[in-house]
């Protein structure tokens, strides 16, 4: 009797093992995002030219499902084309953490998850379905009615492009083109722009002529320059050979100057114990020892001005040309 229980135990144990890992993989690959439904749609508006059944569907480079159905639905009324792709998702690759909610895959959709065809390989040209999270990039839902959850999708890189270009107006690139052309075409055959070469051949003559005569100028009046210059260079040798003397004649002057103010300061000592303040002997000889000392000031004055500028003996002094 207690066999029999044991066994009655061990294969309830058994069954309900079963029943755990049928659950458990029912789960990852029937509800994977959380719903008992495993299949998806994505509507795309441009060519799905390589795109296959059976292409991979991966999440940031992870496959985590296939393509299962590709339906075109034409609409004659408006002459539209709507192109529906179902696709199988499978949690084999995923691992699910926090609350599975069965609104996953629209809080996923909030969050900016979209899909986008990408290629497979540039020598077949396949494509498969690359899902990820670009929030900043503007995802299109489309009005089908369809029994699965849509996830919206965004256009290849090359159909953006493709759209930029559509958005150029070549017309007005063309008529501005055309304009400018015309324009130059305009400037280049005026009057003044033909007159051009002739008056800058005329320019070029005048300046060949200035300059011929100039050449011929200096030629002219080379030796008269160079007279001029070894006279200025003679007058400059003797000046410095002569300056000395100069100078010393007016050191000379200055001593003597000195001498008679000592002689003229000691007789106007002596007039001034024998004369009166006001006596006209005594109001002369101080009127002359005043031009005696003016003088010896205009020698010191000169004698400094020789000192520093002894040119000033061919030009004047500084000042002067003015």
């Amino acid at each position: 009797m207690s066999e029999r229980k044991s066994s009655i135990f061990v294969g309830a144990f058994v069954v309900g093992a079963l029943i755990i890992a049928a659950a458990g993989a029912l789960f990852f690959a029937g509800g994977g995002l959380g719903s008992e439904k495993s299949k998806v749609v994505m509507v795309f508006d441009g060519s799905l030219r390589g795109l296959t059944i059976g292409a991979p569907v991966a999440l940031r480079g992870v496959t985590i499902g296939q393509v299962t159905d590709i339906d075109l639905i034409l609409d004659a009324d408006h002459g539209e084309v709507t192109m529906i792709v179902e696709a199988d998702i499978s949690g084999d690759s995923m691992q699910l953490v926090g609350s599975v909610t069965e609104t996953i895959l629209e809080e996923l959709v909030e969050r900016g998850l979209s899909a986008q065809l990408n290629t497979q390989s540039l020598l077949t040209g396949l494509l498969y379905i690359q899902l990820d999270f670009q929030p900043d990039k503007e995802a299109s839902f489309s009005t089908i009615a369809s029994p699965h959850p849509q996830i919206p999708t965004i256009p290849t890189e090359l159909e953006q492009l493709r759209r930029s270009l559509e958005t150029i107006d070549y017309a007005a690139i063309a008529e501005n083109v055309d304009r400018i052309a015309s324009g130059l075409d305009e400037l280049l055959n005026s009057s003044d722009m033909q007159s051009l070469p002739g008056s800058m051949r005329s320019t070029l003559e005048a300046l060949e002529a200035a300059s011929t005569s100039l050449t011929t100028t200096l030629e002219e009046n080379s030796s008269g320059l160079k007279a001029f210059l070894d006279e200025g260079t003679r007058t400059v040798a003797t000046l410095n050979a002569e300056l000395p003397d100069i100078t010393d004649a007016i050191e000379g002057s200055l001593q003597r100057l000195d001498e008679a103010l000592v002689s003229a300061n000691a007789s106007l000592g002596g007039l001034e114990r024998a004369a009166a303040p006001d006596s006209p002997p005594r109001r002369q000889l101080s009127q002359a020892m005043q031009e005696v000392t003016l003088a010896a000031r205009a020698l010191r004055s000169l004698a400094r001005s020789l000192e520093e500028h002894p040119e000033s003996l061919l030009r004047g002094r500084p000042g002067d040309e003015s």
